[in-house]
């Protein structure tokens, strides 16, 4: 991706002196010279365009690296918590005492699935952003 926006930065860097001389130069035709204002005012426009979606990779790409880290975080917590379940399985439903003792391990393991939960919602909003970005 980084290497569409540096090409369209090249071309665009490349094509701006021509259009600047093109748009200044002296016509007795109105016409042509509406048609070359119309050109550098796209171009231009083009241009902002173009600043302002590199400035948005840019942010979007000092955030990968935060949002990489809580995914790596996050497939941690995820394989420590399958160790969990693993050692809590299987319950005997017939058993008070064994019920009793696995309860309160099964209801921190909720609660921090849920928090997670919370946690991936937010980063699944982040990364949808930056894939729209990309697009």
């Amino acid at each position: 991706m980084c290497s569409y926006v540096q090409e369209l930065q090249l071309h665009i860097e490349y094509h701006r002196p021509e259009v600047v001389n093109v748009s200044r130069q002296v016509v007795d035709d109105a016409d042509v010279t509406s048609r070359l204002q119309s050109v550098a005012e796209r171009f231009e426009r083009v241009c902002a365009l173009a600043d302002a979606w590199q400035s948005e990779l840019q942010v979007a790409l000092v955030h990968c690296p935060d949002f990489h880290q809580t995914i790596d975080n996050l497939h941690d917590w995820l394989s420590h918590i399958d160790i969990e379940l693993i050692a809590a399985e299987p319950v005997d439903l017939t058993c008070q005492s064994e019920l009793r003792k696995k309860y309160p391990q099964l209801k921190v393991l909720q609660q921090n699935s849920t928090q997670h939960v919370i946690l991936c919602s937010l980063h699944l909003n982040c990364l949808l952003y930056i894939k729209s970005l990309m697009c």
